[in-house]
C-alpha cells in the first residue's frame, strides 16, 4: 500500500505498489497536519484543568497545537504536569521488571512499521507477547466473526478481485477517508461500467462523488461518481435489509443454492428461518428493501 506523503509504500511517497502516482490518504494529511502545528505552550496545562479540556471537541483539542514535552496525571491530581524523560525512563523500567504476564503494550496505528517493529522486539526480548495496537483492537470482533462465518479471520477480497469485479457493495464504510487505495479501484470501476452500491445511515459526500489526485483531468477538479445506488438505513435496521436482500434474490432465482448446501456446514437449512418462509414485518419506508433496491438487484 501506499501513503500521498511520504509515510508509506515501498516506492515512495505518491506512489502505490502497482507504480500508480499521487496516491492519497486523508487521515495521513491529518496527522502531518497536527505533527507540523506550533507546539502548546509551557504553562498550557498549568492554566487548564483536566475536567476543562475534557469539554473541548475533538477538532478543538486537536487544534491547541502539538505536544513537545512529554506530561502526566498523577493518582488524585486535576491538573497535568510536565515530566522529565529521566523520570519517563525511571517509570518505564520499574514497570518493566514485573512478571511477564503483566507486561503489555499498545500502539497507535498512526506510529511508523519501524516504530511498532522496535517495540514489539522489546516486549519479546521481555518474554511478552502481549502485543497490541488500535487496528488490532478495533478488528477483534470481525476477526471472531469472519473465522467462524468463512473460516478465515482476514479479508477475503483483494484489489485483484476488485479489478474484475462487476458490482461492489460497500457497508458502514467511510472510504474516502480511511481507504484511498479502495476509492481508486471504485472510480476505475464505474469507469468501466460496474456498479457501487453503498449501505450508510450516514450520506458521505464522498461516496456520492470522488476527486481522486491520481486522475487529475478526469476525477480531481470535477469530481467522479461513486454510488450507483445509495442505500440509506435507518440505524438498527441492517437485519432487515439483508433479509429483504436474501428473499428478492430468492424470488428471482438468483441464489446459487447448490453452492450453499456444499459450502456451509448447515446446508440450506438457512432456507428454513422465519423471516424467509413468512415474510417480513411491516417496516419503515427506508429501512424496507422497496422497489428501488429491487430494480437494482436486477
Amino acid at each position: 500500500m501506499s501513503c500521498a506523503w511520504g509515510t508509506g509504500g515501498q516506492k515512495g511517497g505518491f506512489t502505490n505498489e502497482n507504480g500508480e502516482k499521487l496516491q492519497r490518504c486523508m487521515k495521513s494529511v491529518e496527522a502531518i497536519t497536527a505533527e507540523i502545528m506550533p507546539p502548546v505552550a509551557d504553562d498550557f496545562f498549568a492554566q487548564y484543568s483536566l475536567a476543562e479540556l475534557q469539554t473541548l471537541t475533538s477538532l478543538e483539542a486537536d487544534r491547541l497545537g502539538r505536544l513537545s514535552y512529554p506530561v502526566i496525571l498523577r493518582s488524585g491530581s486535576t491538573h497535568y504536569e510536565r515530566i522529565s524523560w529521566d523520570e519517563i525512563y525511571q517509570i518505564a523500567e520499574t514497570a518493566f521488571r514485573k512478571p511477564r504476564e503483566r507486561v503489555a503494550s499498545y500502539s497507535s496505528g498512526r506510529s511508523s512499521n519501524e516504530a511498532a517493529y522496535l517495540l514489539q522486539l522489546m516486549m519479546r526480548t521481555l518474554g511478552s507477547n502481549n502485543l497490541a495496537d488500535c487496528s488490532d483492537l478495533c478488528h477483534s470482533p470481525s476477526t471472531v466473526g469472519l473465522k467462524d462465518v468463512f473460516g478465515t479471520s482476514t479479508s477475503m477480497v483483494s484489489l485483484k478481485s476488485l479489478q474484475h469485479a462487476d458490482c461492489v457493495v460497500l457497508i458502514g464504510s467511510n472510504s474516502p477517508s480511511n481507504h484511498p487505495r479502495l476509492m481508486n479501484e471504485l472510480i476505475k470501476l464505474r469507469d468501466r461500467g460496474g456498479k457501487i452500491i453503498i449501505v450508510n445511515p450516514v450520506v458521505e459526500v464522498g461516496l456520492v462523488k470522488f476527486g481522486s489526485p491520481a486522475f487529475p483531468i478526469k476525477s480531481l477538479i470535477p469530481g467522479s461518481d461513486i454510488a450507483s445506488l445509495y442505500l440509506q438505513l435507518i440505524p438498527g435496521s441492517d437485519t432487515a435489509l439483508f433479509v429483504g436482500i436474501q428473499k428478492a434474490l430468492l424470488e428471482k432465482g438468483l441464489a446459487k443454492l447448490e453452492f450453499c448446501d456444499r459450502t456451509l456446514k448447515t446446508g440450506n437449512l438457512w432456507l428454513n428461518r422465519p423471516s424467509l418462509r413468512l415474510g417480513l414485518p411491516s417496516l419503515p419506508p427506508a429501512a424496507s428493501p422497496n422497489s428501488k433496491l429491487r430494480r437494482q438487484l436486477r
